[in-house]
């Protein structure tokens, strides 16, 4: 398993499905992972059949020791086993718990387990340009600014920049924090 002293990460099983739907179905959540919303439950079992058949695509549930509460996601997708790549991705659902850490210690556990169990050499992910504080969470955990991708995606009713991160086998030897 792969935990610390405050949480663990446990593959995303099926009886998640229906918290995980109310979830991507709410604007905060849809709009930062950058999804179309409403889904419907239908899409959303689809979603996790694929998931289940897929080698490219790792999500892991985000739980709390105390109580065994889920309260977030954090995944690889894009798996590339040849270049030895992979995006990432995290939301902290339950907003009263956003910004206390929890996050952080389930990326340091997601990057730990891509380097040193999968092996990978590099881990990316994007995110909007309007949002430093984001950016500043990626650069704590070592990321780097990689570059913008203009106009990339049409969110609201307008195109935004999106900031492409990334963070290297070597330069996580040189930036990792424990997660205790």
């Amino acid at each position: 398993m792969l935990a610390d002293d405050l949480i663990y990460l446990r593959k995303l099983e099926e009886s998640d499905l229906d918290r995980t739907w109310h979830w991507i179905n709410q604007p905060d959540i849809y709009t930062a992972i950058g999804i179309l919303a409403p889904i419907t439950m239908t899409a959303q079992k689809r979603w996790f059949e694929e998931l289940e058949r897929s080698d490219s695509k790792l999500v892991f549930a985000i739980c709390l020791h105390d109580g065994d509460r889920h309260v977030g996601n954090v995944s690889l997708d894009l798996i590339d086993y040849r270049h030895r790549n992979a995006r990432l991705a995290i939301f902290i659902a339950e907003s009263d718990l956003r910004g206390q850490g929890i996050g952080t210690r389930a990326m340091h556990l997601l990057i730990e387990y891509a380097f040193d169990l999968m092996n990978l050499n590099r881990l990316y992910c994007k995110t909007t340009a309007g949002n430093p504080a984001v950016i500043r969470f990626y650069e704590k955990l070592g990321f780097a600014v990689e570059g913008r991708l203009r106009k990339q995606e049409y969110i609201a009713g307008q195109y935004v920049d999106k900031i492409m991160l990334g963070l290297l086998r070597s330069d996580r030897v040189q930036n990792d924090e424990p997660t205790g």
